[in-house]
């Protein structure tokens, strides 16, 4: 039914004003004994085993044997990346929605990735598309569980081991999302975290990779932490191989340790908020809450709702900057659609200076015809979706109100 209601957008009152905005993500919750672990930190003299107590708190909270920390979300990807094998002249299956972070590593190892299709509901891609994809170059898979939503493993886990392929979860947005009774970090050969300040277990930036492998663990840290080399006794080390410094700070693990401990509590509110909101919103015809898999309990980074845009009058972006001045921020994510936004693919001369490298290293056939409509659905989906970011902060009352946003703003523009 269409709704008469001035929207604030017109000149109309918003349902959350300036005097009444909804919380947002920052300023962020710090734990209570994070100040403790710094003190404890900085009265060792930069000495504490403070690091190797978060990798241990934090391999035990993901289910897995081992967790490295390393510096930030893009390196531990391209660690996990780098630790699996992947090698120049090697292609990499990596979801087309998502950043740059989930690629940058396929790229420094002078691989190049594959795009394939994704689930138009949830945004992610699944066993079917991936297949699609696979050549005989392929020699990883990167699977992101974007918005916080896990992908459907069980069935990527077992077209990987058939082709013999290992499977790297991104799961940068997606710390404590569960699927079928696993959390995220122990669904694949290993997982990369990301812990930057607006993720939902802050550290101001920082990252982790958790496996059940030891040999991927000790690949990660040395690619990652040991810059490649191996020690030699009585002489000190061999740089066998090439490596970076990804490593994690002393006094960032004593901030982890204290955010984490505040983790679970935080993403049981913001999951008991999102399915309240996603009930409400399912009453609202032409806009859908986010699809969940069956078995699956996402830790929602972001949230989205999915118009319908036949049934209304306006288009996404009209939409987006009503659902704004009613006092919902967010908007469209297209930029997120890889093959498109990440436009060195297709110039194929910007990776390394003016070189074309390492595309001239493939034989052409070998090189995707990179561009926006490689994967549709992915495009669709990105088209069609407002998203917002997600706080544990939201009670009930600012769960009633964003429901009412979106009802106020759908109503006005239905058909």
């Amino acid at each position: 039914m269409k709704t008469q209601e001035k929207l604030a957008i017109d000149g109309g009152a918003p349902v959350r004003g300036k005097d009444n905005p909804l919380p947002q993500v920052f300023p962020r919750t710090i734990g209570p004994n994070v100040r403790r672990y710094v003190e404890e930190v900085l009265a060792s003299g930069l000495l504490s085993d403070m690091i190797g107590r978060f990798e241990k708190a934090f391999a035990e909270l993901c289910g897995t044997k081992y967790a490295a920390t390393l510096d930030n979300c893009t390196a531990s990807v391209h660690a996990a990346t780098a630790a699996v094998g992947v090698e120049p002249g090697d292609h990499v299956v990596v979801s087309p929605i998502t950043d740059y972070g989930s690629v940058a590593g396929v790229l420094w190892q002078n691989a190049l990735p594959l795009f394939p299709d994704v689930d138009i509901r949830t945004g992610n891609i699944t066993a079917e598309e991936i297949e699609k994809v696979l050549t005989p170059r392929t020699r990883a898979i990167i699977v992101v569980h974007f918005y916080g939503m896990p992908c459907d493993m069980d069935p990527i886990m077992a077209l990987a081991r058939k082709r013999g392929i290992p499977v790297i979860e991104d799961a940068c947005q997606a710390i404590m999302a569960e699927y079928r009774g696993r959390r995220t970090g122990s669904l694949a050969d290993c997982a990369a975290f990301s812990f930057d300040g607006e993720k939902n277990m802050p550290a101001d930036h920082g990252g982790a990779v958790t496996t059940n492998d030891e040999q991927i663990d000790a690949a990660v840290r040395k690619f990652g932490l040991a810059r490649g080399a191996t020690p030699k006794p009585g002489y000190g080390r061999l740089h066998d191989s090439i490596g970076l410094n990804y490593r994690f700070g002393i006094l960032l693990s004593a901030l982890a340790l204290g955010n984490l401990e505040l983790l679970p509590e935080h993403t049981a509110q913001r999951q008991r908020m999102a399915d309240l909101l996603s009930q409400k919103i399912a009453q609202i015809p032409g806009v859908h809450p986010p699809h969940v898999i069956p078995d699956t309990k996402p830790t929602w980074w972001l949230y989205y709702l999915r118009f319908d845009l036949d049934q209304f009058t306006a288009d996404l972006d009209t939409l987006s900057a009503a659902l704004n001045a009613e006092g919902l921020a967010g908007g469209p994510g297209r930029y997120y659609l890889l093959p498109e936004s990440h436009t060195f693919l297709t110039d194929r001369g910007h990776l390394y200076g003016k070189s074309k490298f390492p595309f001239d290293y493939f034989p052409a056939d070998a090189i995707p015809n990179y561009n926006p409509d490689m994967c549709p659905k992915a495009r669709a989906h990105l088209n069609s979706v407002f998203r917002t970011f997600w706080t544990e902060k939201f009670s009930e009352r600012d769960i009633a109100d964003i429901a009412a946003i979106v009802h106020k703003v759908a109503g006005h523009y239905r058909k």
